[in-house]
């Protein structure tokens, strides 16, 4: 089961509570393409924070290693 987060959770753990982050909306747009491994439930979007901090930034072999 993965482990989610909320999106103001993501961006504490990845940007600091200090200096400029993406915006709410940024991140629930990448959410949505698909670009972070992420999960809808109802109206709020919740990061898959152990799948994410596995990625490797190659989207080919994250996308094998998610399988």
């Amino acid at each position: 089961m993965a482990c989610l987060i909320k999106i103001s959770e993501f961006t504490r753990r990845v940007y600091g509570d200090q200096g400029s982050h993406p915006a709410r909306q940024t991140i629930v747009r990448q959410c949505k393409l698909g670009k972070l491994p992420a999960e809808q439930k109802g109206n709020l979007w919740y990061i898959k924070w152990d799948i994410y901090q596995k990625q490797t930034g190659d989207d080919l072999v994250d996308k094998v290693l998610g399988s």
